[in-house]
């Protein structure tokens, strides 16, 4: 909630500081601001990424793609695509609950490391 939060905020201040810009100033560009937030949210979702060093396996990479599927969703709000943003919120909710389920039932999909701890 806080990463959607942020990104949301960033993306309005953005939007804000565009909008009062005066002519002169420096250039106020929307679509650095996405990258610069894409930049850090990959950061923490590779903090989130883990592996073993046993098996070598990753664990974490659902955890990750999470992590950056809620800060485009508050990039989205940010710039007012509401419509847009509750549908990418609500296919990650399916996707999120489709995997875990299925691991849950199936532990062959987990890549044989037995029954799923449901973080990915």
């Amino acid at each position: 909630m806080l990463i959607c939060l942020g990104c949301c905020a960033l993306t309005m201040l953005t939007l804000n500081l565009a909008a009062t810009a005066q002519e002169g100033t420096a250039a106020v560009d929307p679509s650095r601001t996405i990258q610069g937030i894409v930049g850090g949210i990959g950061f923490l979702g590779a903090g989130a990424i883990m592996s073993t060093t046993e098996t070598g396996k990753l664990r974490g990479v659902g955890s990750g793609a999470a992590i950056w599927v809620v800060g485009v969703v508050g990039i989205a709000v940010g710039f007012g695509f509401i419509a847009e943003a509750a549908s990418v919120a609500l296919l990650a909710f399916l996707i999120l609950t489709i995997v875990d389920w299925a691991q849950q039932h199936r532990p062959d999909l987990d890549n044989g490391r037995g029954t799923s701890d449901g973080e990915d």
